[in-house]
């Protein structure tokens, strides 16, 4: 219950809660998104005009808005506009501002915002009844063009003379000419704004609701003067200013006036405005001069402490997935905003994500929501109207004005739950640097250390396309002409290179929206289908392999399961393609990062991303979320030098950081690498020989002893940051990517830089593999790891000290592997000539496996082994087969680096049986 519902049971309560009621049927009527009913429109406005008839005599801001928006209902129930859009927002805004001050009381910024809602649904109007010129190729139908506002507001002069106040006919007939005479205006012109306050003073009267009908036609006549004026002499419109009207002219009548309603009695508007938080009798007036300083008015609101005691909880949820998605985009904005300031377009992306949550948040009582996005989006209404530029100060106020509505946003789902209210800290200090930026000391002199859009040679050079040496070659002749055309004519690029090099920049500078439409789908019930096509996989699988399909005569039975299991393919297909999403959300937040930790640590960089269009499946996303962030923390601390000592190695004073995402042979490959001087080797030992990882140095690779970095507790630096040095980055980076069942490279050239690969599987839902047979055993081995199978001759195979057993294909030399003795399978092949040798490799090594036979390619869903078994060597999971025995899926990366790690263990027992499956 709100505040009103406290009340008791008198006229002035019941009027209130009729208005409310009204505008949310509307509210809800206009959130639906579809095209609104004419007629409901017409009746919400009469009963909303009716409800205002049994107000008491309140704020007059507060009935011209109300007014304002039964003019609004009218204007789009006749559809008699162009541009809907900007009339439906402001409404919306409109509706939200005048709910929230009926429900909980009007204090001084509730006043304002008012005020404010009033001043834009008016100018909405004024430009909703703007008729945009139309080609006369788009209708074939022919209309008489507009006369020009001058002639029309002349001859409206003239007609009024004659009319009378009680002339219902010439009334309308009135109106019908001013509006007319606003849409032959200029849009946001001072005659078309006149011509619409006059026709809504008109409207006053057509209703009966003015209290000096004579006094209302005197009133027209001034602003039909000023109109023509304006019209006549463009010059004079600012001299005139806007039109005013005078308060009486909107009052509501007296109790002497013939339509006057019953009007509440003194002491029980009195008793009614002890029990409300916010009494709406006695608002403070507000002017447009006001000194008030709306942030320091925000503590008395009543949602501070708790949502609103009427809350829609599945409103609310809708409300924060929306926002996030807003600030998502906003973020995204801001960050192009500061390579690019003159962007308009981001500019105005911003301004609706902020002007979007200040208007839900207001309908739905989040107070402080609304109270920063709202001074959020002035401060990007300054930037917008060029009277700041975006950046230095500015910049990093505008985002963290986004961290703080994200932390809002999240305290208003936990309260969902029951959780307290609780203001994050600095709300209220972020609110007065808002209000009043450069009396905090803000400015936009640039302190931004993210360097501008990068070139495109500097784009060639960093994805290692051409050298700096022949960019620098190419710019020294080219002359006038673009550096990509010297680059191709010079063949230092390919035409595939520049051009993947200028969608970057493309991206960089600004996206372009997608107008695919969308349906929003609950994770649970798209997991529960994702699910149930696992089975229905499993189910086939079953039917197709049973021996009465198998051995049946009747073609017609095994050419319906095939085309079975053809749909059942798609359909799998399709559930795993929705179960995908972009890495483009991940590769955002990677550079919010950037941009903070090089603030932080004074380092300049230049953040490079390619591919965030690729797609990996969605509970991988979260997981990966953390590897990224110690990869980029350790890049930016450890890797990017700082801009003098890059200087005087020769190296540009920004750093580069170049995060990369493209698919390989069924995985997605994850590349981070930077330009700075590399991971130092012999620090690395030294470091490790301190803490009893390595005995001795001798005979290590430049990889296996990177591969040291992964210990947990391992870290090189001198002193502990806030950024890094704590040596707990990369062993969480080793263990997510091995759950994911992916693999971690590392190459660096002192120098020069370093280049981490994170190579991950598409989906660990559903596995195409290849069932193989090893003695009683089935192991499925993922075709995306399958080179070719054969069986080798004798001369093929030899045993080479210290390398063990090897096979010779296609004149290389091959590691060979027996997996029953990995998993001690009794009863297996032994002598390789009477079995079958699959090819597997990781990306960067391959083998050759023992198996007994291959049974076929098939589809498995896989499956967790569970915490109970835990981590087995060579294996990722199991799956259910056709004949409903359990089959393990091999980890052929894992092998893989087994036959590296311990090669003469291959001609014995790699692992102890208590380890085996």
């Amino acid at each position: 219950m709100n505040v009103i519902d406290k009340a008791k049971e008198t006229p002035m309560r019941k009027a209130y809660m009729k208005i409310i009621q009204t505008l949310k049927k509307v509210a809800k009527m206009l959130r639906t998104g579809d095209t609104p009913d004419c007629r409901r429109l017409e009746e919400a406005s009469a009963t909303l005009e009716r409800a205002i008839h049994d107000m008491p005599e309140t704020s007059p801001e507060l009935i011209r808005l109300l007014r304002l928006c039964g003019q609004a209902l009218q204007i789009i129930a006749q559809n008699d506009i162009s541009g809907p859009e900007g009339i439906y927002s402001a409404l919306n805004g409109a509706l939200a501002a005048a709910i929230q001050c009926l429900s909980f009381g009007v204090n001084s910024d509730r006043a304002l915002l008012v005020s404010e809602a009033s001043e834009t649904l008016y100018q909405s109007i004024t430009h909703s009844l703007t008729k945009p010129e139309t080609s006369s190729m788009s209708n074939s139908s022919f209309e008489p063009p507009v006369a020009s506002s001058s002639d029309s507001l002349d001859d409206i002069a003239a007609f009024l003379v004659r009319l009378e106040p009680t002339d219902l006919s010439g009334l309308t007939d009135m109106q019908m000419r001013l509006n007319q005479a606003a849409a032959g205006a200029p849009v946001g012109s001072l005659t078309g704004r006149l011509a619409v306050e006059a026709s809504l003073l008109i409207d006053e009267l057509i209703r009966g609701h003015a209290q000096d009908p004579t006094g209302i036609l005197a009133e027209v006549g001034r602003l039909i003067e000023q109109a023509l004026l304006a019209a006549a002499i463009p010059d004079l419109a600012p001299a005139l200013g806007a039109p005013a009207v005078p308060e009486s002219v909107l009052s509501t009548p007296d109790s002497n006036s013939v339509t006057s309603k019953t009007v509440m009695p003194r002491d029980e508007s009195d008793h009614f405005a002890k029990e409300m938080d916010s009494p709406i009798l006695t608002p403070p007036t507000l002017t447009s001069d006001s000194k008030t300083d709306p942030t320091r008015l925000m503590t008395s609101r009543a949602s501070t402490d708790r949502l609103p005691p009427d809350s829609d909880l599945a409103l609310l949820g809708d409300f924060i997935t929306e926002s996030r998605e807003c600030l998502e985009g906003a973020e995204t904005a801001l960050l192009m905003l500061e390579t690019d300031p003159n962007n308009v377009e981001a500019v105005n992306m911003v301004f609706r994500a902020f002007h979007t949550i200040k208007g839900t948040s207001a309908f739905l009582g989040l107070a402080r929501v609304t109270d920063l996005a709202h001074q959020a989006e002035s401060l990007l209404s300054r930037v917008r109207d060029r009277e700041i530029r975006y950046t230095g100060g500015y910049a990093n106020l505008a985002l963290q004005s986004t961290d703080m509505l994200k932390a809002l946003l999240q305290i208003v789902q936990d309260a969902m739950g029951g959780a307290p209210m609780v203001l994050p800290e600095g709300y209220d200090a972020l609110l007065d640097m808002l209000h009043k930026p450069e009396a905090a000391g803000i400015s936009d002199e640039p302190d931004s250390v993210v360097g501008e859009v990068p070139r495109l040679g500097d784009l060639l050079v960093a994805t290692s396309r051409v050298t700096r040496e022949d960019v620098e070659a190419v710019v020294a002749d080219k002359g006038d002409q673009p550096i990509g055309l010297a680059l191709l004519k010079s063949q230092s690029a390919g035409v595939a290179d520049v051009a993947n090099a200028l969608r970057v920049q493309q991206r960089m500078q600004g996206s372009e929206r997608s107008g695919d439409s969308s349906v929003r789908v609950r994770t649970d019930r798209l997991d529960r289908l994702i699910d149930m096509v696992g089975e229905l996989v499993i189910a086939h699988s079953m039917i197709a392999q049973d021996p009465t399909v198998r051995n049946s005569v009747h073609h017609e039975l095994s050419h319906k399961v095939t085309r079975a299991g053809k749909i059942t393919r798609e359909l799998q297909d399709l559930t795993m393609s929705m179960r995908m999403v972009p890495l483009k959300a991940s590769f955002q937040k990677m550079a919010r990062l950037t941009r903070d930790l090089a603030q932080k640590s004074g380092k300049l960089v230049d953040f490079v991303t390619e591919g965030e269009d690729t797609e990996i499946d969605r509970n991988m996303v979260d997981i990966i979320g953390d590897p990224l962030v110690h990869m980029v923390r350790n890049a930016l601390d450890h890797g990017i030098e700082r801009p003098d000592d890059r200087a005087a190695q020769g190296k540009p004073r920004a750093g580069r950081l170049h995060l990369r995402a493209y698919h390989a042979g069924g995985n997605v490959v994850v590349e981070l690498h930077d330009d700075g001087k590399g991971l130092d080797r012999a620090r690395i030992i030294k470091k490790a020989l301190e803490k009893g990882l390595l005995d001795s140095d001798k005979g290590l690779s430049d990889g296996e002893v990177f591969n040291l970095i992964y210990a947990p507790g391992f870290s090189t630096a001198d002193e502990v940051t806030d950024i890094s040095g704590r040596g707990v980055g990369m062993d969480v980076v080793k263990r997510n990517v091995q759950a994911l069942r992916g693999q971690i490279d590392i190459a660096s050239e002192s120098g020069k830089g370093s280049r981490f690969s994170l190579r991950l599987p598409l989906t660990l839902a559903i596995t195409d593999g290849m069932l193989v047979k090893v003695g009683v055993e089935r192991y499925i081995v993922p075709t995306v790891n399958i080179s070719l199978s054969f069986r080798p001759t004798a001369g093929a195979l030899s045993t080479i000290a210290g390398r063990g057993e090897m096979v010779m294909l296609r004149d290389d030399l091959m590691p060979m592997f027996r997996l029953h003795r990995l998993f001690h399978v009794d009863g297996a092949v032994e002598d390789p000539t009477q079995g079958l040798l699959v090819v597997v490799g990781d990306g960067d090594g391959r083998c050759a496996l023992l198996v007994d036979e291959l049974l076929g390619q098939q589809q498995v869903v896989a499956k967790s082994l569970g915490d109970g078994i835990g981590k087995v060597l060579g294996i990722t999971g199991g799956a259910i087969l056709g004949d409903g025995r359990v089959g393990l899926i091999l980890d052929a990366a894992e092998i893989v680096r087994l036959v590296r790690q311990a090669p003469s263990g291959r001609s014995g027992v790699v692992v102890p049986r208590s380890s085996a499956a």
